[in-house]
């Protein structure tokens, strides 16, 4: 699976490996649609699209789409819960959104710190 984490940091994605890398991801969409990752891979390449309008569909509300998508498959989805609340809080400001998807992320996270917390407790 393409991850692309730390992408959002990076200035510019030659335009070449950008588009081998939505090919790439759309295919496995194609193959299994269920798979929320790939959801916010597509979601992350759209926004580091510098030429949006040579590819459909693309947009702010085709990004929305995606992220929205991959929470449906699994609404506790770290990444996704993550993009969720970057994107209502930057690039379409919704506060309210943006509070309610970074409060899921966060007791989203608790729950898996609890869990890691409970495998080293029982491992000692």
């Amino acid at each position: 699976m393409i991850v692309i984490d730390d992408m959002a940091n990076e200035e510019q994605i030659p335009k070449q490996e950008w588009e081998k890398m939505f090919r790439e991801n759309a295919k496995r969409l194609e193959l299994v649609p269920e798979t929320p990752g790939l959801w916010v891979n597509k979601a992350r390449l759209m926004m580091l699209d510098d030429h949006p309008e040579d590819h459909e569909p693309s947009g702010l509300d085709e990004i929305e789409k995606c992220i929205l998508q991959a929470l449906e498959l699994e609404p506790e989805h770290l990444e996704a819960l993550e993009e969720a609340a970057h994107f209502y809080d930057v690039i379409i400001p919704d506060r309210a959104k943006a509070m309610l998807y970074a409060q899921r992320y966060i007791d989203v996270a608790e729950k898996v710190v609890h869990d890691m917390q409970a495998i080293i407790d029982d491992s000692n």
